[in-house]
């Protein structure tokens, strides 16, 4: 159906307005750039203006800093040289010091030898009785160990490879507390603890070692109950040692050494 006159003027208003909206629409885009355009140049003046102050602070602190070392540097070198002056002004009086006293004469070079005094004749006297003879006393020898560790028992605990100690803790003490200082004598790695009890597994050597001196300390000790702590544990390690003396076995198919401190009464017949 062709427009009318009244559609027609409707459409114009239309187009007037669509043209209405883009020239608005191009002023719009015209201020965004020109408030881009001034953002940008605020950014750049902001930043030149940063750099140049972060260039004059610079320039400040490497002024300021040259004026301190002047102000320092002066000082100090005259201190310094101050110091060498003194230095030198006490060496020279200590050399004059002990010049003078070298060659100043002291009182025993200056006074007069004393006379010789005239000693008169001496009397006879009636000699002295002579006094009984004291024989000295020597002092007592400590106590000496009855008799040397058994060279064979030695012998085969060094050829142990490891043996495990199972023991109470307080036990294990003594034993590094008296063989402790041996040469021979070596802490293990590793001590497993078990409920009060101990499990340390020493070498041959160390065995020597703990085998001598709780043979010494079993002897030699002053208390005795360190005398008889030291008797069974020495005696302890000798019968298991033995054990390998009477049943020797070198490498695998037979059970590791196993050294147990653990005196039990025997179970009565009501406990079975």
């Amino acid at each position: 159906m062709p427009f009318g006159s009244g559609d027609r003027a409707q459409v114009q208003r239309i187009i007037d307005q669509l043209g209405n909206l883009a020239t608005d629409l191009a002023a719009v885009k015209q201020q965004v750039a020109d408030q881009q355009h001034t953002i940008d140049q605020i950014r750049r003046d902001t930043t030149a203006a940063i750099t140049n102050g972060l260039a004059e602070i610079r320039a400040v602190a490497r002024d300021a800093l040259a004026r301190t070392n002047d102000i320092v540097t002066g000082p100090v070198a005259s201190i310094g040289g101050e110091l060498v002056t003194i230095r030198s002004a006490i060496t020279q009086l200590d050399n004059q010091i002990r010049t003078q006293t070298a060659n100043t004469p002291t009182p025993a070079d200056t006074a007069d030898p004393p006379e010789p005094e005239t000693t008169p004749a001496p009397e006879p006297e009636t000699p002295p009785e002579p006094a009984p003879t004291v024989e000295p006393q020597s002092a007592p020898e400590p106590p000496q160990p009855s008799d040397e560790p058994d060279t064979e028992t030695l012998r085969a605990a060094a050829g142990i490879s490891t043996a495990t100690l199972h023991a109470h803790r307080d036990t294990w003490e003594f034993i590094v507390k008296h063989a402790g200082t041996d040469q021979h004598f070596h802490l293990p790695a590793e001590v497993q603890d078990a409920a009060g009890t101990i499990l340390a597994k020493v070498s041959g050597p160390s065995l020597v070692a703990a085998l001598t001196s709780l043979h010494r300390v079993s002897h030699t000790a002053d208390d005795a109950g360190t005398r008889a702590i030291a008797a069974h544990l020495h005696e302890r390690l000798v019968e298991t040692v033995q054990e390998i003396v009477t049943r020797p076995h070198r490498g695998d198919g037979a059970e590791a050494v196993r050294i147990v401190i653990d005196d039990r009464a025997a179970p009565t017949d009501t406990d079975t």
